[in-house]
This record gives C-alpha cells, structure tokens and sequence, in this order.
C-alpha cells in the first residue's frame, strides 16, 4: 500500500516536471516580453521550478533512509525498467 502511494506520488512530480519545463520554454520564448504579468508568471515558475526540485531532494532522502533500513523502495519507477 505505502509503495503505491510513493509510486503514484513519483508520478505526479514526474508529470509536474514536464509541464514546468513546458512553461519553461514558453517563457523563453516570450523572454522580449518584460510586461509586469510575464515578469510575475516568470516569478512563479522559478519557485514552483525550486518547489519541485525541493521535493525531488526529499524523495531521494526517503530513498536512501528506506534501503538503509533494508526496506525495498525502487530508485526508479517501472515505466522507465520496461523500455
């Protein structure tokens, strides 16, 4: 039960990290663009950006306390073992 909840957490910050680096090349490409709503926007997405990368630490912690305690939590998820 626990896994599945890590697995499907693991997924909602893979999904997350695609669609920030979606936002990130819109906001590349509209970088002429110095209006203060895209400079906000920008604002946000370096946060959300820091945010996401916060959690991806944490998860990674949580990996390393779960194999030293000898319990079986995969580095990666299956999606990426069955290409």
């Amino acid at each position: 039960m626990a896994e599945q909840i890590l697995q499907g957490q693991r997924e909602l910050l893979h999904q997350l990290r695609n669609r920030l680096n979606v936002m990130g090349f819109a906001l590349y490409a509209l970088r002429a663009d110095t209006s203060k709503p895209m400079e906000t926007l920008r604002s946000a997405h370096q946060s959300a950006s820091a945010l996401v990368d916060q959690l991806g630490e944490q998860e990674r912690a949580l990996q390393q306390a779960g194999h030293g305690t000898g319990e079986a939590v995969p580095a990666e998820d299956d999606s990426r073992r069955n290409r």
